[in-house]
Order: structure tokens, then sequence, then C-alpha cells
């Protein structure tokens, strides 16, 4: 089921969820963490894609977050989608006006309770994900030097911002490589 709501609010987002799953009659919520997806208009599709097939694996409800244009008034559009390629729920909530810069007060009373919550930015990642309004609501923050201009220097600035739950993709795809290397260390020094 597919509920599309424009100029709207968190409420109604929330309502529109518990309607939608009555509707598709799963009232009930057994899902594991909440995943925030910070993307933009180029890469959302996909990004949500990927998002949902691994909920397949780990049942989630999916936020996607699309920073539009910050000039304007304040914007809120939503689409809901509870049961639709997917095991969890999705929102994809598209802002503009200065809740570009406050999107973390719009995506919290969407939050799961009691519940993991893992913000991924599949696209260029805050310097400090952390501290970022939105890494701030996360355990875990995924960003991905690779998508930047720069992944070196991308990494070298997630390295000097570390805190305990950021990873970096470009990172945990050279384990095999790394593993590698500790193993001819290993010998050479055993």
């Amino acid at each position: 089921m597919q509920i599309n709501l424009e100029n709207t609010t968190s409420p109604q987002i929330a309502r529109a969820l518990v309607r939608a799953r009555v509707d598709s009659g799963s009232p009930a919520m057994d899902m594991v963490l909440t995943a925030l997806v910070v993307t933009d208009d180029e890469t959302v599709g996909e990004s949500l894609r990927t998002a949902a097939a691994l909920s397949r694996e780990h049942p989630s409800r999916v936020i996607g977050i699309v920073l539009g244009d910050g000039r304007g008034h304040p914007r809120v559009d939503a689409t809901v989608r509870v049961g639709e390629n997917a095991a969890g729920e999705s929102i994809l909530l598209r802002l503009s006006g200065p809740l570009t810069k406050h999107a973390e007060s719009v995506v919290l009373p969407l939050l799961l309770p009691d519940s993991p919550v893992v913000v991924w930015w599949p696209g260029k990642p805050p310097t400090d994900p952390s501290q970022d309004p939105i890494g701030r609501l996360a355990q875990r923050r995924l960003t991905d030097a690779e998508a930047s201009d720069s992944p070196v220097r991308t990494l070298k600035a997630t390295a000097r911002h570390y805190s305990p739950g950021d990873t970096d993709l470009s990172w945990t795809r050279l384990t095999p490589w790394r593993a590698l290397l500790a193993a001819a260390l290993d010998q050479a020094t055993g």
C-alpha cells in the first residue's frame, strides 16, 4: 500500500503509517531497526531499493530523506509504503525551505521506539557524521568515501572526527585485503 502526503507533518505521516499497516492487514510491528537514508534526487531510487533489499534480511522502517532547496516556505512531502517490496515500512521525506536545516525535527517522531537507528549517506557524507543533526539520532553512522570527490581526503576527515558508531564502507570493502596483509606480516614475523 502506498500513501502520498503533500505539505504534511510528522504526526500526519505517523497516522498514515498506522492506517497503511491496518489496511494491509498487518497492524503489528516486528521491525528491528530504523534505517535513515540521507540522499538526493539523483540517487534516491537506487538508495531506497538497496535499503529495501536489506530490510528483507532485517525488517526495518526505512526513512529516505531528500533535502531540497533551503529557500522558500517550509514544506514536507511524504510517500508512505507498507508491504511493497520490503519486509517493513518505508517513508520518503522531501524537505524544503528552512526544514532542510532541521530535518531531525521531522524525522525524530517517526523513529521506531526502543530500537536501534542507523543512518546511511550513500552520497557525499558530512565531515563529522556523529555531529550531523541526523547523525546524532543514530547509534551507527554509515558513510562511503568513494561517493565523494576525493575519497582519500574524505577518509582522513572521517578518521579525524571519528566517534564510536562511525563506519565507512570504503574501509569495510578493504577488509579482505587488510586480512591478507596481516596474515602475510604474521607469517614473516612468526
